[in-house]
């Protein structure tokens, strides 16, 4: 039999993406979403190895529901996929806290949730895998996006640590990176954005700039393939690593916030993002 494995937030983009490949890879794919009619176009693909659900990760008795079905199909997962994730965006200062509750409800609770309730079956089995989809926002919190990027770095930490109780058991743990991917995933970003651009707040100038710079990175990124590719090494590697970025230029920029001062990659972000403008000027 196949290796199983659950992708979460499946119905578009990255998740859409990853369920299919890992299919067209061999993998009998449990792909999962709050509305599972908008799996329905998955369900024919990769010879029927793609099983649509309806879960919703915030939802500890949905999350079970979902289980229970797949156990009802004598599965035993090899492998998670914890993709589901929203953006929230917009100044520290001014999102207000409902709206942060609402990101770490599901880009960090919604992960330990699933997470939880499939590891009892992996330890028994004494294997198994977890991916979570975290973001070089992660590592690099850009200015607009703290909200988001703060519950990145959430689960880095959470990953790490979780990666480190799991080895004896053998289970493996990998976080995947994502840079700009051209998928509808930024349009709720830019949502979010223009309210603060167009609000006449005290950060709008500032916002204004972000937001024009933002809408050109994910339609001129990579298609969301080369991370459903990363996720795959993550699921089949003997030895996977702990952190996987994709696509390949945003390795650098890693890199430099890993070797230079603070202040230069505040330099170094204000240039690319357009704000050092805005900082010589004190306006736009």
């Amino acid at each position: 039999m196949h290796q199983s494995v659950l992708v979460t937030g499946a119905s578009s983009g990255i998740g859409e993406a990853v369920a299919v490949h890992l299919a067209h890879k061999g993998f009998r794919v449990f792909a999962s979403a709050r509305r599972i009619e908008k799996l329905a176009p998955l369900s024919s693909l990769a010879g029927g190895r793609i099983t649509p659900l309806a879960m919703d990760v915030t939802d500890e008795q949905s999350i079970r529901d979902a289980l229970e079905t797949i156990a009802g199909q004598g599965v035993t997962l090899f492998g998670l996929v914890n993709n589901a994730g929203v953006s929230v965006t917009g100044p520290i200062e001014e999102v207000p806290l409902e709206e942060w509750r609402r990101q770490y409800e599901t880009n960090v609770f919604g992960l330990v949730n699933v997470a939880r309730a499939v590891l009892a079956q992996m330890r028994d089995a004494g294997r198994g895998r977890i991916v979570n989809i975290g973001s070089v926002a992660g590592r690099i919190a850009p200015p607009f996006l703290g909200v988001y990027a703060s519950s990145k770095h959430a689960v880095e930490g959470l990953s790490d640590a979780l990666r480190r109780e799991l080895a004896p058991h053998g289970v493996k743990v990998s976080v995947i990176r994502p840079g700009f991917i051209n998928t509808p995933f930024g349009d709720q970003e830019q949502e979010g954005l223009a309210r603060y651009a167009d609000g006449g707040g005290p950060y709008a100038d500032q916002a204004r700039i972000f937001k024009a710079w933002h809408a050109r990175g994910h339609p001129s990124a990579p298609p969301p393939v080369i991370v459903a590719e990363a996720v795959h090494k993550a699921l089949t590697a003997a030895r996977p690593r702990s952190r996987y970025s994709v696509p390949a230029q945003s390795i650098g920029m890693l890199a430099l916030r890993n070797l230079l001062p603070s202040a230069l990659v505040d330099r170094i972000l204000e240039r690319i993002t357009g704000l050092s403008a805005y900082k010589k000027d004190g306006q736009t």
